[in-house]
């Protein structure tokens, strides 16, 4: 090995001393290239990016197009490393966590040849070095045709420590995953409660009551149009605006690429020259404005909370600023619900460049019920985004860390 190799990682498990070895992959990994029908011992299941073997969703299900007896797929078990040479960068790589299974024959598969080196690799395999030695074997100009020739995978060299070291790194990473997976599941499950409370508690379409409502509310919902009710604004100033003209420190500007489901990350957005906010004073920003893009992705909305500065909009977003008789923040649930979703998908559909104009929102419908009804509503719905934004940060963490800990405990 070459002097200027590192020969151990920055972070290691107690009890491990030994200088970690540069070995081939063939000395390591074989290929498994057996196909044979599916069966109940080896189901046919997909490869999904970033999951791994994965039971096929009934959508996939394509079973009644081929008769199984003639139709013979890849067979892999419990540990195999596999990778799609087409889709390496998106995550179409790891090893086997569900057992024994058939896939298509496009993946390419490989066992260990002694002990658990396959999902060994396959944790090394989500490092973005890994991928660019793999990437150089490519071949094929067409995109769904590009091959990584098993020989070729083979012969590439990587750093590895013994069996012993090899499998305390396995079961550290395989814990970390499974807590990642739990909180995945739980973000999951909260939005999709989210979205059925949302369902249930505006009125269906010809509809003036919910489903489900707080005690004591028993009036009937009414329509409003938005334009009655709010100053809608777009930037009209700041003609030949230029991203040279940003600046360090300043007034903030948020676009859409600065809001994930509702927070702003402040820390992000971008800043102009005073003269430039004072130049547009209808989209200066104040609390209880609702924002959102009007163009490209549209929706995507955020409430303006706990100013601490001044604060605008880019030309790709609108603001809105309800009057007395519309709650902001029932407002904002308004903008996360189906109702606002009806009107985007009827400007995208048949658009080459989508795009919400300020006419469309004067005219945008939604039905509302009392003020009081509104504030707490919107404070229901406020409390229910706080907890999915804490698991998002949770989980968020915990995928920081594993990347973090990529780095420093592999070669």
């Amino acid at each position: 090995m070459s002097d200027n190799i590192t020969n151990s990682p920055q972070i290691r498990f107690a009890g491990f001393t030994d200088a970690w070895e540069q070995r081939k992959l063939g000395e390591m990994l074989e290929e498994r290239n057996e196909q044979i029908p599916e069966n109940d011992e080896y189901p046919l299941m997909s490869f999904v990016q970033g999951a791994g073997v994965s039971p096929k969703g009934d959508r996939y299900d394509r079973s009644f197009l081929v008769k199984a007896d003639n139709k013979k797929y890849k067979k892999t078990e419990l540990g195999d490393f596999i990778y799609s040479s087409n889709n390496l960068e998106t995550g179409s790589i790891g090893f086997n966590r569900t057992g024994n299974a058939v896939i298509s024959p496009v993946y390419s598969i490989f066992s260990s040849k002694s002990e658990l080196e396959s999902r060994f690799i396959g944790i090394l395999s989500t490092r973005k070095d890994f991928i660019a030695k793999m990437v150089r074997f490519r071949q094929g100009v067409v995109y769904g045709q590009w091959r990584i020739h098993e020989k070729d995978f083979l012969d590439i060299k990587i750093t590895v420590p013994r069996h012993e070291e090899q499998k305390e790194i396995i079961d550290f990473y395989l814990n970390l995953d499974n807590l990642i997976t739990l909180h995945q599941r739980k973000y999951d499950k909260l939005v999709i409660v989210k979205k059925s409370m949302l369902e249930k508690m505006f009125p269906k379409e010809g509809a003036n009551v919910p489903e489900i409502r707080f005690a004591k509310f028993t009036d009937a919902w009414e329509q409003r149009k938005l334009g009655e009710h709010a100053i809608i604004k777009g930037r009209l100033g700041w003609k030949s605006l230029k991203q040279e003209e940003y600046t360090n420190e300043g007034p903030c500007m948020i676009a859409g690429k600065h809001i994930s489901n509702g927070i702003i990350d402040w820390s992000k957005v971008d800043h102009i020259p005073q003269w430039r906010y004072d130049e547009s004073p209808e989209i200066m920003l104040q609390n209880g404005d609702v924002i959102f893009s009007k163009d490209g992705s549209l929706g995507n909305p955020a409430l303006i909370e706990n100013l601490e500065g001044e604060a605008t909009i880019n030309s790709t977003m609108m603001l809105v600023r309800t009057d007395e008789t519309i709650n902001s923040n029932f407002f904002y649930q308004v903008l996360t619900s189906d109702i606002f979703q009806r009107l985007i998908y009827l400007k995208v559909s048949g658009s080459s460049i989508p795009h919400l104009f300020q006419a469309d929102m004067n005219e945008f419908k939604f039905m509302t019920p009392t003020v009081e009804e509104q504030t707490k509503m919107g404070s229901f719905f406020k409390e229910f985004d706080n907890l999915i934004t804490l698991h998002q940060r949770e989980l968020n963490s915990l995928k920081n860390l594993k990347k973090s800990l990529l780095q420093q405990m592999f070669i």
